[in-house]
């Protein structure tokens, strides 16, 4: 499964708040060529949720999850800004 650092979280959550996102919103990774997106969405069956203090904040189908199996999901500083990255 993949983990994810509690810097990452905190900035999942950060995310969430600004949204005004509602308690069922978490953030959702899609597969999207080489890479992956991510958007706003809400549980769906069959999906993987991760919680971080008693809240949803990320989400994916199971072919996801299982390509992101023993990654881990990081949050980077670059030079203008924090992003998530997977490891």
């Amino acid at each position: 499964m993949l983990t994810i650092s509690e810097d990452a979280a905190g900035f999942l959550i950060a995310v969430l708040e600004d949204a005004q996102a509602s308690r069922e919103t978490a953030v959702r990774l899609t597969r999207k060529g080489d890479g992956f997106a991510s958007s706003l969405d809400t549980v769906r069956p069959g999906d993987v949720t991760i919680a971080h203090s008693g809240r949803k904040v990320l989400l994916m189908d199971a072919g996801t999850s299982i390509v992101l199996d023993n990654r881990s999901l990081e949050l980077q500083a670059t030079e203008d800004r924090l992003r998530l990255r997977i490891n």
